[in-house]
């Protein structure tokens, strides 16, 4: 009987098991349960069960027939919860949408405050700065013995001990680590733990196995989202980027230099180089602001109609106009480098101002604003032969994918599957129990997705 490396991705919004049979070259299960957010009675809180999380993880494993042979967890980043001495969760899972360290408190949030003390600027979400925001706020449980992210804890729950190091992928995103030392800034750590010296997570060896289940299956470090999507999606790392635009929008290039565009993130990448990463706030959050126009123009007439079908009409409309001489910024809440700007429409004529025009300037807009990030890494960008891209609005509309292609000037390959990031986990794990060469990886992305 084939084996199975098991990817399990801890999504926002679903909590998805990816198995991949590398015997039988295939993708036999993919299963999913929702990852609903809970009611903390917190205004500022958006928070999830850690324990019906894990709940959750053991039931898609309980439903597989075949052997398991590796565990590797991604997934959702940056939030935190707390353990008791015996590793049991003891609070929600603070995700990252949680908004505790905006809360003023003594006159003054707990992100500037931290930004006072440490002169460490952290965005909401990073777990450091949740937790210097529970410490101010009173919120840390008495019996917490530790935090950590959700991924961690996963993963120290299916090996049955606390982790007391992870992969670097997840401690960038607690806030102050450097990707490059794999190490966390020391004033920084002294002054969010409130103790100098204070033991924290280290950096893990890259495919490292953390421990193993009870009945003996290892259990490799769990890697990020954005990397574990990275390693199963591109065959080639330095001939392809990848693409994501779902909700929002992220550009991903391989790198082996840590010389990064300062309007791009650099994250570590399994030991193998850096990712340099630009993320947009928008995308498909900005072409679903004009489905939302169309929609209620069209029932302020009277019409009922169902959003399924306004979507038709947007991309009717934009096959039949064909090109847009409008110019829409998309960045409608701001972006990373400038929370305050705004999008805009502009280059408005008597006779462009059309649904199909809007559409159409709105997709251009998107994809822009990820082409600029190319760009600024034009060096990196110089070798690449395609793009692969994914994400909801991706599979959905092939606007999106025409534009990619347009802009970039290179082919857009759509990686048809379900949870590229829980398939790289799964790819992950493999590789830490020598199922898997590095060498061996891209040929078999190749043949599973075409990417």
């Amino acid at each position: 009987m084939a084996t199975l490396h098991i990817g399990i991705d801890i999504g926002t919004t679903n909590i998805t098991l990816m198995a991949v049979s590398l015997d039988a070259q295939e993708v036999p299960s993919c299963t999913s349960r929702p990852n609903r957010r809970i009611d903390t009675g917190e205004p500022y809180a958006y928070a999830q069960d850690p324990h019906a999380i894990e709940l959750a993880v053991r039931e898609l494993m309980g439903e597989l027939k075949e052997p398991i042979a590796s565990i590797c967890v991604t997934g959702q980043v940056h939030g935190i919860l707390y353990y008791d001495r015996s590793g049991a969760a003891v609070s929600p899972l603070y995700t990252w949408l949680d908004q505790r360290a905006m809360e003023v408190f003594d006159n003054q949030s707990s992100q500037q405050a931290l930004f006072e003390q440490s002169g460490w600027h952290l965005p909401s979400g990073y777990g450091l700065l949740a937790h210097y925001a529970n410490r101010r706020l009173g919120k840390v449980p008495q019996n917490a013995a530790g935090f950590c992210g959700i991924i961690e804890y996963i993963t120290s729950r299916l090996i049955g001990t606390t982790l007391s190091a992870a992969d670097p992928s997840c401690l960038g995103t607690y806030g102050g680590f450097n990707p490059v030392t794999e190490t966390f800034d020391r004033g920084l750590l002294n002054e969010v733990l409130g103790a100098s010296d204070a033991p924290f997570l280290s950096a893990s060896h890259p495919f490292a196995i953390a421990g193993e289940t009870p009945d003996g299956v290892p259990v490799v470090y769990g890697v990020g989202d954005n990397q574990a999507g990275f390693f199963g999606m591109v065959s080639s790392w330095q001939q392809s980027a990848l693409i994501s635009i779902g909700t929002s929008g992220q550009i991903s290039l391989f790198s082996r230099s840590s010389d990064c565009p300062s309007t791009m993130e650099l994250r570590p990448f399994l030991g193998e180089g850096y990712l340099h990463v630009g993320a947009t706030l928008t995308a498909g959050k900005a072409y679903e602001t004009m489905h939302t126009l169309f929609t209620e123009i069209i029932r302020s007439s009277g019409v009922e109609i169902e959003d399924e079908t306004v979507f038709a009409l947007m991309k009717e409309a934009a096959q039949s106009t064909g090109e847009s001489s409008l110019t829409v910024d998309p960045r409608f809440t701001g972006s990373r480098v400038d929370p305050a700007v705004r999008g805009s429409i502009t280059n408005i004529t008597l006779d462009n101002l059309s649904m199909g025009e809007l559409v159409l300037a709105t997709i251009d807009g998107i994809v822009d604003e990820l082409r600029a990030f190319g760009r600024d890494a034009e060096d990196t960008m110089k070798a690449h032969q395609s793009i692969i891209a994914t994400g909801s609005a991706i599979r959905k509309n092939h606007l999106f994918r025409q534009a990619l292609a347009q802009q970039f000037n290179l082919p857009a390959i759509t990686a048809e599957i379900d949870d590229g990031a829980g398939f790289g986990a799964a790819l992950i794990g493999a590789v830490g129990v020598g199922a898997l060469s590095l060498n061996d990886r891209g040929p078999l992305i190749h043949r599973l997705l075409g990417t």
